[in-house]
């Protein structure tokens, strides 16, 4: 322990030669060595520099958290203040009291580390970089433990965490041929070589990838090998690369010879062809799936006879290298080919294998198989060029298949277009038939036209049995025939209930007697499609077909029934619609003629009692001339006015029959001029009113030009009396052109009307005023929404009482 200031600050720069100071318990400097002395600039003479001052406000904050604490610490600090610029220092810190007058003091000293943070920071620079590579960079140890890795590589490889793997012996992650070739590398590297070998691995998570492994020794101080070095690189897309160009020419090659067929077996000896020419001594051969078994159809001209027949008879889909194919749709490779393994006879002088399985919509339509009878795996050449063949391969599997639909369809919409072309000719002539057994009969004559020999039924359910409606053809059974004749119960014969209660077809290409309950009457008919026949959404009944020769129902006679039962279904709808029509005319006729017989009646019967009123009233009048009192006077004038109005009534109600009766001469009406020549007739009408006329454009539309002439002449009429009590009556006139159709209209300024009562305006004999207010008789309007609609148009009007009225009426376009 040092007693005394002096006695330190002597010791320590005799024997001390790093930088040391005594401070207080603020860290204020008391004393400092010749080495404290040199190290920081100091302006002040006479005084040591303080720790404080050397450090950032961040390190100072921690020195003096340690000082307050009192207790003896070691840290690394940065000191600023120095006349050579900043240095690294390890400074110790230890509190021992004073001889002087007991109190305790902190003595600091400092070590430069400069060389050392410098290394710590070369070495964290070199770990950064490694860590940034993608390359997995390894240390082993001579037994090739896995010791260290850069975090890149970690990612590469995908583990998430180094402890996993850790002291695992890193030549235990190899298998097969390859773990040996990555033994005799690891053993050059300890012997002192550089080695460099491609090999595939799964990373840590299952993802295949492609590396290139560089072996390296690495030496200890005394020049000896100690630790080995590998770095995996993954060349992953270069081997893609390289296998993309092997593809590209092994499917150039295939694609010039299978761009001309689409002949299955034909393409498929293309493959095994092209297989050969390209790798050379290998075998080949494509199978299809028939019975659980691979039979192979096409074969390399190599293939011992014997072989042949083991492959021809078929190799159990349990097969390992088969089933795995089957199961994955994905190539699959065999190293190390065993052939009672793999349950192919025959097969013992094969060392590899290559399965590709050629699957179209998920269905297998072949097997290419490849082998060779080198030891070993198969080269990455040969996979690629096998993967690019049996793409291509299936490529053209698929495109055969498109041709063969595209020939189904094409026979299907050609089986339309026949049952379309028949049905058209059967519906051709339905304005005159109408019977609905003429036309399920003449349907029924169409499909079994389109098909082999058989008979049709056409069933309706009455009374809980399925009845004929209709049969063509002979059903080839004399019992049978009773049976159609006598009908089926309803709920017992499943081939009519299923596709009653379920509105579908059911074709069925193996009929079963035996679910229905004649049995033993239907043994014949081997082929039967049932189809119910809708009529108005509801089934109308069950068109059946029943075939005698075995068929598999295809799509074009899928089509031929649908369609032409569908066709049907709406014949029959319009054959209930041509009669409905039918009785629709009749009864309209029969009102019309009604209608007529009343309008004669009126003009006839009702005006002669009418014309006797008026005369007697004239003659009573006259006889009583002298002795009329004016009550009686108004008496014989109401009867008068009252036999006047019923003669308009009469005139009006003739008028709206006529109306209805005579025929449309449509031709084009130009609404300007027709407007301009009512406004004339009705002029004599105006004699002292005044009355302004606003008429814009309007246009030439189609139409009969009397009957508008009297719609105009009611509209305008109308607009001129209820406006009559206004000093200026102001009549508008125009016209929009809408997208279908014109829209005309006609506003005044009059006494307009209740807008809750608009419904009634265009009824006949509606009126919303009163006759002593305005004359008429309230058949105007109700003419011209008959004309209108005659037209194809509609009517309407708007007002409010006071603000005046708008009347208007849409012409269509033609």
């Amino acid at each position: 322990m040092l007693h005394h200031p002096a006695e330190e600050a002597a010791l320590l720069s005799d024997v001390f030669p790093h930088p040391a100071c005594t401070a207080d318990a603020q860290g204020r400097s008391l004393w400092g060595n010749q080495a404290w002395q040199a190290l920081a600039t100091w302006d002040h003479a006479g005084r040591n520099p303080d720790l404080m001052d050397l450090l950032t406000p961040e390190q100072q904050r921690g020195v003096s958290s340690r000082l307050a604490q009192r207790v003896p610490f070691e840290l690394e600090l940065q000191f600023q203040s120095l006349r050579k610029g900043p240095g690294w220092f390890r400074v110790t810190g230890r509190l021992q009291p004073s001889a002087v007058d007991g109190a305790s003091v902190w003595l600091f000293t400092a070590v430069n580390i400069d060389d050392l943070v410098q290394e710590r920071q070369h070495r964290a620079q070199l770990q950064s970089m490694m860590d940034a590579s993608t390359s997995c960079i390894k240390v082993l140890d001579l037994d090739s433990r896995l010791l260290s890795m850069n975090a890149g590589g970690m990612a590469t490889m995908e583990i998430d965490n180094f402890d996993a793997c850790r002291n695992v012996l890193w030549l235990d992650f190899w298998d097969g041929p390859t773990r040996g070739r990555v033994e005799a590398a690891l053993e050059r590297a300890r012997r002192g070589e550089r080695t460099v070998i491609e090999a595939a691995r799964a990373t840590f998570k299952g993802t295949p990838k492609w590396w290139e492994i560089t072996m390296s020794p690495l030496y200890d101080k005394q020049g000896e090998v100690n630790q080995l070095s590998v770095v995996s690189r993954d060349i992953t897309a270069a081997k893609a690369a390289q296998e993309a160009i092997s593809a590209l020419d092994a499917f150039v090659a295939f694609s010039k010879i299978s761009s001309t067929t689409t002949d299955v077996l034909v393409l498929a000896r293309h493959a095994v062809d092209v297989l050969e020419a390209t790798l050379g001594d290998v075998t080949v051969a494509y199978s299809t799936l028939e019975d659980s078994f691979w039979k192979c159809q096409v074969w390399s001209d190599d293939l011992a006879p014997e072989l042949v027949a083991v492959l021809t008879a078929g190799i159990p889909v349990t097969a390992p290298g088969y089933a795995q194919a089957l199961a994955t749709h994905e190539p699959v490779f065999v190293a190390g080919w065993d052939a009672e393994v793999q349950g192919a006879a025959r097969t013992e002088d094969y060392g590899a294998a290559a399965f590709y399985p050629c699957v179209v919509d998920d269905r297998p339509m072949g097997l290419l198989t490849m082998g060779t009878r080198r030891d070993g795996e198969l080269s990455e050449r040969e996979r690629a060029v096998f993967r690019s063949v049996g793409r291509s391969l299936t490529l053209a599997l698929e495109r055969a298949e498109i041709a063969q639909r595209m020939l189904d369809q094409r026979n299907e919409l050609e089986a339309r277009s026949r049952a379309l072309e028949g049905f058209a000719e059967l519906t051709h002539d339905l304005t005159l038939q109408t019977e609905p057994n003429a036309l399920l009969s003449r349907s029924m004559e169409l499909v079994l036209s389109l098909l082999p020999g058989g008979y049709a039924v056409f069933y309706q359910h009455h009374g809980g049995r399925w009845n004929a409606a209709a049969l063509v053809g002979n059903v080839g059974s004399g019992q049978l025939q009773a049976a159609v004749e006598a009908g089926f119960p309803v709920g017992r014969t499943p081939t009519l209930d299923i596709p009653c209660e379920t509105k579908t077809p059911w074709f069925q290409e193996r009929y079963d007697p035996d679910q229905d309950v004649v049995a033993e009457l239907a043994q014949h008919p081997h082929t039967v499609a049932t189809l119910p026949v809708m009529v108005n959404g509801k089934v109308h009944g069950i068109f059946n077909v029943a075939l005698f020769e075995p068929r598999s129902w295809s799509a074009a006679d899928k089509a031929v029934l649908t369609t032409t039962v569908h066709s049907l279904g709406l014949a029959l709808e319009s054959a209930q619609g041509v009669v409905h029509l039918a009785e629709e005319r009749r009864k309209l006729e029969a009102a019309n003629e009604e209608l007529e017989a009343f309008a004669y009646s009126v003009s006839h019967d009702l005006r002669t009692p009418v014309r006797h009123i008026i005369s007697f009233n004239t003659l009573l009048r006259k006889q009583l001339a002298e002795y009329t009192d004016p009550k009686a006077a108004r008496y014989l004038t109401v009867i008068d006015d009252a036999a006047h109005r019923m003669n308009t009534l009469i005139d009006a109600m003739l008028d709206l029959s006529r109306t209805s009766r005579l025929p449309l001469r449509l031709t084009p009406v130009d609404l300007g001029t027709l407007v301009e020549r009512v406004r004339r007739e009705l002029q004599p009408d105006l004699v002292e009113r005044k009355v302004q006329w606003q008429v814009r454009n309007l246009p030439q539309v189609m139409g009969d030009e009397d009957t508008l002439h009297q719609v105009m002449e009611n509209l305008l009429s109308n607009a001129l009396k209820y406006s009559r009590t206004r000093d200026e009556a102001v009549i508008e006139i125009w016209a929009q052109e809408r997208e279908r159709d014109w829209a005309v209209f006609v506003n005044d300024n009059g006494a307009g009307f209740d807008p809750r009562y608009s419904n009634k305006l265009f009824s006949v004999f509606q009126r919303l005023h009163r006759h002593d207010e305005f004359e008429g008789v309230g058949v105007g309007l109700a003419n011209v929404r008959r004309i209108i609609h005659r037209h194809g148009g509609q009517v309407m009007a708007t007002g409010s009482p006071g603000q005046g009225a708008t009347f208007g009426f849409t012409l269509p376009k033609r």
